[in-house]
């Protein structure tokens, strides 16, 4: 027994050496590369010293200044290749030295990453390159962090301060696709993320005099702007030598290291002359957004889900810079459930209201920067239904020029709306082609009870000498016209108290379409118009095509 353990003990000995050999051992045949221990160098981090030249003080890292907190800052070590190899935040670096394969590597610091443009958000940082010598120790011993992003404000001078209406005047700075709208008391600064070594910014400038309903669009640009730059722009007076004056800017270029420099460059804004038909185009096709859009039980089908669309189209011959949503509503209940998802006033575009919510209700995500986007409101029409009243939405397009229009929708539900004409199976709104057996079987509710009852025939074919001759006009009453009755009777219109007072009545001109069938092609109208007790009126057109 003890030859037999004494067997195995050294079966393993044996077999433990061998494979510690194989582990210490480059391996010739084939190409990946072992790294072997007198290839690694280090590098000392834990007495490094950072400062941040922010505004042109100097903040070191033993004096925490508010707003800048350098131990948070990510510290990123990367190889030749770009490959992270370490990272940590500049307060939880390693006192102890890193072992590195030798070679060159990246150190770089940034306090926060950073978006395209935001208020009052500046990033910090510095990278630096290291060579890492085997067997031997590298110490990092400083590192000054810069502004990344550039930043911009805007001021006015007194003197044209004072002649500007603030509600109308803007001015709106843009990099690429990244814009901030900068008004007259705005005293924050904006942060651009740079796209290239020298960038551009392009200036719209928005006022209204006071006492003027006049607006006034000018641009300009200026050019060369760099990372690290702080370009304060200032609205001034340019008074010229022959007494004239015009509105310019004034931009002064601050760089963000030891010493400040000035170039004050003065530059005169020109001034855009807006055309109407530069504005941005909201509409709804087929609709007139003047008239409020009655909601009925009956764009719903028996599951609940609504068969209409409610599309708001959004064109601009400019980028859109800001497409805000107004919400009023005479029923409080409606509005607490809309302020429940979204603002009742907001900005779909400025990124304060999340995307899932925008999905849910039905507006675009994607609008900023477009020249075109849609609004489907039929996402809230179950919430629509939920509660009666007359609900608003105040819909305001801005384009990156200056270009605003403003239109409302208006949608109303429940006991105070106006009458609904309804055609069974088909949507009413569009033109129809008749097929042998097709049905024209309408719904109409009032819920004020129906005062009269209009019917225009507007036919190519069919006309007033030949609908005299049956007895018919081309025009009557469904309750005032009592010498049609009889014929109307015959053809399926109910008449007369059948009619008045009624809130809730059917009408099927089915045996007419069969008649004009035998006419031949041609395309028949039947304009309807329904007024209730308080004079609210409804007029639907059912309308036919015959091949």
């Amino acid at each position: 027994m003890k030859n037999i353990v004494k067997f195995l003990s050294l079966t393993m000995v044996v077999a433990l050496g061998l494979c510690s050999c194989s582990m210490e051992s480059v391996d010739y045949n084939t190409e990946q590369e072992v790294v072997v221990e007198e290839n690694i160098g280090y590098l000392a981090l834990g007495g490094m010293d950072v400062t941040v030249i922010e505004d042109t003080e100097n903040i070191d890292s033993t004096t925490r200044a508010e707003g800048v907190d350098i131990s948070t800052f990510d510290v990123v070590i990367t190889d030749a290749e770009g490959h992270t190899v370490k990272s940590f935040k500049y307060g939880e670096r390693p006192q102890e030295a890193i072992a590195l394969e030798a070679g060159i590597y990246n150190i770089a610091m940034q306090s926060a990453a950073m978006t395209d443009v935001e208020w009052e958000a500046p990033v910090y940082g510095a990278q630096r390159e290291v060579i890492i010598t085997r067997k031997q120790t590298t110490e990092v011993k400083d590192m000054v962090c810069k502004l990344r992003n550039i930043k911009v404000s805007v001021s006015y001078a007194a003197d044209i301060k004072e002649q500007l209406d603030p509600e109308f005047t803007s001015m709106t700075i843009a990099l690429a696709e990244s814009t901030l709208v900068y008004g007259v008391e705005e005293e924050r600064a904006g942060y651009f993320a740079p796209k290239a070594e020298e960038n551009t910014l392009q200036l719209t400038f928005k006022c209204r005099y006071v006492g003027s309903d006049k607006d006034i669009v000018m641009t300009n640009e200026i050019s060369g702007v760099r990372a690290a730059q702080w370009r304060k722009i200032n609205v001034i007076v340019q008074h010229a030598a022959d007494g004239t004056t015009n509105i310019g800017i004034q931009c002064d270029t601050w760089t963000f290291d030891e010493e400040v420099v000035f170039d004050t460059t003065a530059y005169l804004l020109e001034e855009v002359l807006v055309d109407d038909t530069d504005m941005p185009v909201i509409g709804w096709e087929g609709h007139d957004l003047a008239q409020p859009f009655e909601l009925t039980d009956e764009m719903f089908d028996a599951e609940g889900n609504f068969t209409k669309s409610i599309n708001i189209d959004i064109t601009a011959k400019s980028a859109i810079q800001s497409v805000v949503v107004k919400v009023s509503s005479d029923n409080a209940e409606f509005l607490a459930a809309y302020s429940d998802v979204m603002p009742l006033e907001s900005d779909i575009c400025d990124g304060s209201v999340s995307n899932t919510f925008l999905k849910l209700m039905g507006y675009p995500i994607d609008a900023k920067g477009q020249t075109s986007t849609r609004i489907k409101f039929a996402a809230q029409a179950d919430m629509l239904r939920s509660y009666e009243g007359a609900h608003s939405y105040e819909i305001t397009v801005t384009d990156i020029n200056g270009g605003q229009t403003t239109v409302t929708l208006t949608v109303k539900y429940g006991q105070n709306v106006a009458p609904s004409i309804v055609w069974v199976g088909y949507d009413i709104d569009k033109r129809q082609t008749y097929a042998p057996g097709m049905t024209c079987d309408l719904k109409v509710k009032a819920p004020l009870a129906i005062a009269d009852f209009n019917v225009k025939i507007i036919s190519e074919t069919l006309n007033a000498d030949q609908l005299t001759s049956v007895g018919l006009t081309d025009q009557f009453s469904l309750v005032t016209d009592t010498h049609f009755f009889e014929q109307l009777g015959g053809l399926g219109f109910p008449t007369g108290d059948a009619v008045y007072g009624q809130t809730d009545i059917d009408l099927s001109i089915s045996n007419f379409l069969s008649v004009l069938a035998m006419l031949g092609p041609g395309e028949h109208d039947f304009e309807m118009s329904v007024t209730d007790m308080e004079g609210n009126t409804t007029t639907k057109t059912v309308m036919f095509r015959f091949n």
